[in-house]
């Protein structure tokens, strides 16, 4: 077999409009033991912008194939896989290298999704639901009618956030920037939504009253993720998982000493390395199920060929979207 293979490359870390460039190469057949995948679907994260500009947490060595997620088909395979057959859909979960037709992986660095959902959904499985469910299963115990408060709750995470504390029996406290999207959010179930600044604070304190807030989720940064921080009950929690600000976390003395809060971080990509792949596959078969019967969602604002990379990047970094940029392999 050899087939043509758009990809989206970097040859240098430098802006997200320039890094990224669209070339085509040849892709052989599988090895033994690979799948060959093709590529159906594939969103830009905000992962993948930092890994443009060379400021992530892990970064590829150059030149380099990018793409941290995305979904296809298996259509060929080694004469030495098992539990795989042509035809099987999947999403990849060990892989970097996403934004390209074709991608030959080892059967551990994919999971198989039900054929009934969406490629354009599976896409959008691994990082957004994932992340959302590990920042809600960093507590184990919460009292009746205890809250939970995030910022940047528009974003797949947030909306992710929403609908899985609300199959959890938590209450959630939504801040945004724009008043514009609370009907949205009161839509995937959220129980207040308020604007990230003062007044936000005020309207959610007053709604609290003497009920416990637990956790905080930020990723923002800055005075929003102290804004959420103040919401917190004694022993409270708070985590961070963005930084969509770009400004340092400072915490006031106060919030460690009188009200003894946790304060931590996630990354996903530690717990995808770190977990056993039978639990792994449980939890997005959870996911996944939660997807298919419309009570877990990821909005798309647009889809782009891989040969409109640029026009699709600048698409994911400008405000107002409403939900996440694809990649579309199938055209």
């Amino acid at each position: 077999m050899s087939e043509i293979n758009r990809q989206i490359k970097v040859e240098k870390f430098t802006s997200p409009a320039e890094g990224a460039s669209f070339c085509q190469e040849k892709i052989g057949s599988p090895d033994p033991e690979e799948l060959l995948i093709r590529t159906q679907y594939a969103p830009i994260n905000p992962a993948d912008l930092n890994v443009i500009e060379g400021k992530y947490g892990k970064l590829p060595q150059l030149p380099a194939i990018i793409g941290n997620e995305g979904s296809g088909q298996v259509v060929d395979m080694g004469e030495s896989c098992k539990g795989f057959a042509k035809g099987d859909h999947v999403f990849y979960v060990h892989r970097n290298d996403c934004w390209q037709d074709y991608v030959r992986v080892h059967p551990n660095q994919v999971i198989k999704v039900p054929e009934s959902l969406s490629p354009q959904l599976s896409a959008m499985l691994k990082v957004n639901p994932a992340t959302a469910w590990l920042l809600l299963n960093q507590i184990e115990y919460k009292e009746p009618d205890s809250w939970i408060v995030q910022n940047a709750a528009n974003s797949g995470v947030g909306i992710a956030v929403i609908e899985i504390a609300k199959f959890m029996g938590w209450k959630t406290i939504n801040f945004v920037r724009r008043a514009e999207l609370k009907d949205e959010l009161m839509g995937y179930g959220a129980d207040l939504v308020v604007t990230d600044d003062d007044d936000g604070k005020n309207e959610a304190v007053e709604t609290i009253g003497k009920d416990r807030v637990s956790l905080a989720i930020n990723a923002v940064g800055g005075d929003s993720a102290l804004r959420i921080m103040s919401l917190l009950s004694e022993e409270g929690t708070h985590i961070t998982y963005g930084a969509m600000a770009k400004r340092p976390l400072k915490i006031p003395n106060s919030f460690l000493i009188f009200k003894d809060l946790r304060i931590q971080g996630l990354w996903l990509s530690k717990w995808l390395d770190s977990t056993n792949p039978q639990v792994m596959e449980t939890v997005y078969g959870k996911l996944a199920e939660m997807m298919l019967h419309e009570k877990l969602h990821q909005p798309i604002d647009s889809i782009f060929r891989p040969e409109d990379i640029k026009s699709g990047i600048k698409r994911s970094m400008e405000t107002g979207r409403n939900g996440k940029v694809l990649l579309d392999f199938n055209c």
